[in-house]
Order: C-alpha cells, then sequence, then structure tokens
C-alpha cells in the first residue's frame, strides 16, 4: 500500500474517527467550515482529531498499556496540570466507542420504558 500524502493521512484519520460514531468528516474542517468547527459533523461529540507523527502523552500511554496487559485490566492514564480543575481519561478508541454505543442504548431503554 502506498504512503498517503500528508494532507490525505489526516483527512482519512478524520473520516475513520467520524464514521466509527456513525457520522461523517466536516468538509473543510476547522475555521474553514460552515457547518461546525469540530472534525465530525456529530450532533452533541466536539471532536478534534489531531494526527502527527509524534505525540509525547503516548509513551506515558505505552507503558500504561503494557503494565494493563500484565494485570490483564483496560488501561486508562489521567492526567492533570497543577494549578487546573479537573483531569483527563486517555483510553484507546475503541474503548471510548464502546462506552458511547453502551450510552446510546442505556439512552434508549429509558424512552422505551417511559412510554
Amino acid at each position: 500500500m502506498a504512503k498517503d500524502p500528508p494532507s490525505k493521512y489526516w483527512k482519512r484519520f478524520e473520516r475513520r474517527i467520524a464514521r466509527s460514531l456513525g457520522v461523517e468528516r466536516t468538509p473543510l474542517s476547522g475555521g474553514a467550515s460552515r457547518h461546525t468547527r469540530s472534525d465530525t459533523l456529530h450532533p452533541k461529540l466536539y471532536i478534534e482529531a489531531k494526527c502527527r507523527k509524534r505525540h509525547s502523552i503516548f509513551s506515558w500511554w505505552r507503558a500504561t498499556l503494557g503494565n494493563a496487559k500484565i494485570e490483564r485490566k483496560t488501561p486508562i492514564l489521567a492526567l492533570h496540570e497543577h494549578s487546573h480543575v479537573g483531569a483527563l481519561a486517555v483510553m484507546e478508541w475503541k474503548y471510548f466507542v464502546h462506552l458511547y454505543e453502551a450510552d446510546l442504548e442505556l439512552q434508549q431503554l429509558r424512552k422505551e420504558m417511559q412510554t
């Protein structure tokens, strides 16, 4: 398989992320779009998809992943900055999609129970 030029690679990544949630990539995503600045056309999630050769967070992620595999657990990397409120949870995209789909199913069940 031939390598994509850089401009095509990130677009393909955005499409893959959007489709995993059942939506499409935002045409002309970013400031040029008339739809949203999000990289997907999801009605409830604002997604910024970043595709780079290196992200420093991945070195922490690989260590977390390795340790989680040894203990047969789902890896989650929690990040916090001093003097800031809150924290971030970093997980594999497939786990996020699973949680998202489970939430949709739960919402549907609640609707059915109310009718």
